[in-house]
């Protein structure tokens, strides 16, 4: 289940990035494992590919050197002895503010994010703030709860995987709602909210899915399907009123409590 989750989050992040709409930084939550390895990589192509079209295209220079593994503007940071520390943090900030040397911008990945020493983080955070033109930082992490809130906060965080939602997930499929507990939707909600307008959309229309497959499930078992019927208007609402671009954590809240009571709160009187 865990692998459906990354192709489906990377599918969406693809049409994302190759649209020319990514944000400028990402924190993957979930294993080091070809998987999402490979899936990273793929984004940075996407980011770094001179095509004008269907990126990557995989014939351009760009997309040639990412299949070499010798692509100048895209840096993979990995740990040194089990630690991302403020030397190698300091390089990449001021290596960021040069020009790129092929692509039109630069692509810096971190392995096991969660690695990034204190002060390092510190150190990184005004870049990560205020990031140069066309710079992209994609970041891989098992536990997000090793990375400063200050840093976590300024990330479109994308689940991958092997976090759920009471750890730390952003995004999840239906079938992971904690719809009997109004507490964990409504933090969940909360976190929810961080991300962009685009994944909150994605992650409606997988909600969406999933609710109208279980309308029709139980419409086909001859079960009351009151309760679905209105759990789907609301997620239709939801995502109109994020497109209108209506207070995100707002419009959570009110559609998982709408969850909460026509799935979660047990029979109505």
């Amino acid at each position: 289940m865990a692998e459906g989750l990354a192709n489906r989050r990377f599918a969406e992040l693809q049409r994302i990035f190759a649209s020319g709409k990514a944000s400028h930084a990402y924190l993957f939550l979930g294993p080091l494992n070809r998987e999402n390895e490979e899936g990273i990589r793929r984004l940075a192509q996407t980011l770094l590919c001179e095509a004008k079209a269907a990126k990557p295209c995989g014939r351009c220079r760009a997309c040639r050197f990412m299949a070499q593994g010798s692509h100048p503007d895209f840096r993979v940071v990995v740990p040194e002895d089990g630690k991302i520390k403020l030397e190698e943090i300091r390089q990449i900030c001021y290596d960021a503010l040069l020009n790129p040397y092929l692509s039109a911008g630069k692509v810096y990945y971190f392995q096991k994010f969660e690695a990034l020493t204190e002060v390092a983080a510190n150190a990184f955070l005004k870049t990560l703030e205020e990031p140069p033109p066309a710079v992209y930082f994609l970041a891989l992490a098992e536990d997000e709860r090793g990375i400063l809130p200050t840093i976590r906060s300024r990330m479109q965080r994308v689940q991958l995987g092997g976090v759920g939602p009471e750890s730390g997930s952003s995004m999840a499929s239906g079938t992971d709602l904690p719809v009997s507990d109004l507490g964990a939707l409504l933090r969940w909600a909360e976190q929810l909210s961080g991300n962009d307008r685009n994944q909150v959309d994605l992650y409606l229309q997988e909600l969406q899915t999933h609710f109208r497959t279980a309308l029709l499930a139980a419409a086909g078992a001859g079960q009351d399907a009151a309760g679905l019927i209105r759990v789907n208007a609301a997620v239709q609402q939801a995502r109109a009123y994020t497109a209108a671009n209506l207070n995100l954590r707002l419009l959570l809240e009110d559609l998982f409590l709408t969850i909460y009571e026509e799935l979660g709160a047990g029979p109505r009187d």
